[in-house]
């Protein structure tokens, strides 16, 4: 009986204390493209994006049935980082899905101005600064104040007594002080009666603040706590999460609970481990460097500036590479495409009104007769040749052979393995055109450590020599992208084709153990990109990541990429992809 009576006592404070109209709830995944695009319209900045919010602490004061039914201790604010606008992963602030939509756009043309900081700690936005910026963008933009104004007046109609800073119109904060954003709906009077209940959705993609700390040692496995006066012990125990490989089904639960993620390195034999799994193999186990380093330089976006020799790429042979033969899983497929690439051959035929050719064409004879006689003198084009009609084209595939295609696929196969059959049947259907092509991989460790593979070059046959370079590749380490497209466009530039397509097979977006992270990353491979397009080339992307809508349109162009999402059918589909891109 008590325990009936305190689920009913537990629903009943819990929903009188809600503050949402759960039904009326836009999530920010289904406004994400929209937004990213206003934002970089409004700012100006194509690199940056729009991401979900953490959650925070909630520094305004409760009410009292918040703090019965033990609700409202986080919530979430939006705030401008360097490289993207943090907004929360929902909004059911108003009873209208309209409305709620119109408070993600407010946000985000906010959030598109450079904040200004008055008053308070260096950075933290004032009332005065919100004020500011939100009188600047209605200035700078005035087709936006209905909008403004129409969210105001919805906002003072569910709260009169609240003041306006608090409202969610003003939900921005700098990145240094993001607890110092007003939260969406936290400290407001509860909503008016009847609001439903909602229930929480879990959501993996929920980022979270994290921050470092030293690791304790764990001698004595107790430690003193101290709460209102009272002493009491608890146990430590030390668990070793970097090298536990049984997943912790609680895991993701208990981190949704944390407002901040305490992260600890291990000196002892993990980090041992990790230190070795990183670092390069010895010589006598690497892969085979064919030549010395080659400089190639690097966008820096912050400074705006090409820095020479910035980067060293070494090309390599993959060790162990012998001689095989086409794995017999493939010959079937193998056999189809070559026979559908075949009709891609060049193809001789009659090649009428040339000047000299081999034997006479007696149309272009007779009306070039009938031309003299009318005065129209030109020079004779009376003979057709038997000549052969060639595509004029040249195509670099280039593979992403990082750590990340290490993974497995539906616990069938790796996605290594995957992409592996797709470069060996990619091979077998362009032998079959007599194109020019060549084919490489590649992966980096740093910006002196990128590494290029060379699978196939443009002047050798694809042969069992080939193949046997394909089957050892071996994934390992990071994705610097950009410097491996720009040595693959300096080795397609050198083709003499018409037509040059560059071809990148990838898992993911460019990453590195420095720098390269985010947003540097991506706009060096957009640089790279674009030098590659004013050379004349034609980049194109595919790509198995299902997050790639979110960066590569900004790199290859709406166009320019296409997205595999069932990895197993890869093999098939890039050989059908180049026959469509190269299509006359």
């Amino acid at each position: 009986m008590e325990e009936w009576v305190g689920k009913i006592w537990d629903r009943v404070i819990t929903r009188s204390a809600r503050r949402e109209y759960p039904q009326a709830r836009v999530r920010l995944e289904e406004m994400n493209r929209t937004l990213g695009l206003l934002l970089r319209a409004l700012s100006g900045e194509g690199g940056l994006q729009v991401r979900a919010a953490t959650d925070i602490g909630n520094t305004a004061s409760r009410t009292l049935l918040q703090r019965v039914a033990g609700t409202g201790l986080k919530t979430q604010a939006a705030w401008r980082e360097t490289e993207a606008l943090c907004l929360p992963d929902s909004i059911a602030v108003f009873p209208q899905r309209v409305l709620n939509r119109d408070l993600y756009l407010w946000l985000t043309a906010l959030g598109s101005l450079e904040p200004e900081s008055s008053g308070g700690e260096a950075g933290e936005p004032g009332a005065a600064a919100l004020s500011g910026q939100i009188q600047r963008l209605l200035q700078r933009y005035p087709a936006l104040e209905p909008r403004y104004r129409r969210l105001q007046a919805a906002w003072q109609a569910l709260y009169p007594e609240a003041r306006e800073m608090h409202s969610p119109l003003a939900l921005l904060a700098a990145p240094q002080h993001p607890a110092a954003a007003v939260p969406a709906m936290m400290d407001e009077p509860a909503p008016p009666p009847g609001a439903p209940e909602s229930r929480p959705v879990p959501d993996s993609d929920k980022r979270h603040r994290g921050e470092r700390t030293e690791m304790p040692d764990g001698k004595s496995g107790l430690l003193m706590f101290r709460l209102e006066s009272f002493f009491s012990w608890t146990e430590y125990l030390p668990v070793n999460r970097t090298t536990d490989d049984e997943p912790d089904e609680d895991a993701a639960r208990a981190a949704e609970d944390l407002n901040v993620i305490t992260v600890a390195r291990d000196r002892k034999a993990s980090s041992h481990k990790i230190r070795l799994d990183l670092d390069l193999p010895s010589a006598e186990y690497d892969d085979l460097p064919l030549e010395e380093g080659i400089a190639l330089p690097e966008w820096d976006y912050r400074r705006q500036q090409l820095r020479a020799d910035h980067c060293r790429l070494q090309v390599m042979l993959p060790r162990g590479a012998e001689e095989a033969a086409l794995p017999e899983r493939l010959r079937v497929s193998a056999r189809q495409l070559r026979r559908h690439f075949e009709a891609l051959q060049p193809q001789r035929e009659w090649l009428g009104r040339q000047q000299d050719g081999a034997e006479l064409d007696t149309d272009s004879y007779i009306l070039h007769l009938s031309d003299r006689y009318r005065g129209q003198v030109d020079v004779p084009a009376v003979y057709r040749d038997y000549r052969e009609q060639g595509r004029d084209l040249a195509c670099v595939l280039l593979a992403d052979f990082s750590m990340s295609t290490d993974s497995w696929v539906s616990n069938q196969a790796r996605v290594i393995d995957i992409v592996r059959d797709a470069l060996l049947l990619f091979g077998e259907a362009l032998a079959a055109t007599r194109d020019r092509f060549a084919l490489y991989g590649f992966s980096s460790l740093n910006r002196q450590q990128v590494r290029f593979y060379q699978l196939k070059a443009f002047d050798e046959a694809h042969d069992a020599t080939v193949r046997g370079r394909i089957i050892a590749a071996r994934p390992g380490y990071y994705t610097r992208m950009g410097a491996a497209v720009r040595y693959a466009s300096r080795l397609l530039a050198q083709e003499p084709a018409q037509q040059k397509l560059l071809l990148l097979l990838t898992d993911g977006k460019p990453n590195d153990l420095d720098i390269y992270e985010g947003r540097y990353g991506l706009e060096d491979t957009r640089m790279a990109l674009q030098e590659a397009r004013h050379q004349g080339m034609r980049p194109f992307c595919v790509t198995i990541d299902d997050r790639a809508g979110n960066y590569l349109p900004r790199l290859f162009g709406q166009g320019s990429w296409v997205l595999v999402r069932k990895v197993e059918e890869l093999p098939r589909k890039l050989p059908q992809l180049y026959g469509l891109l190269t299509r006359q």
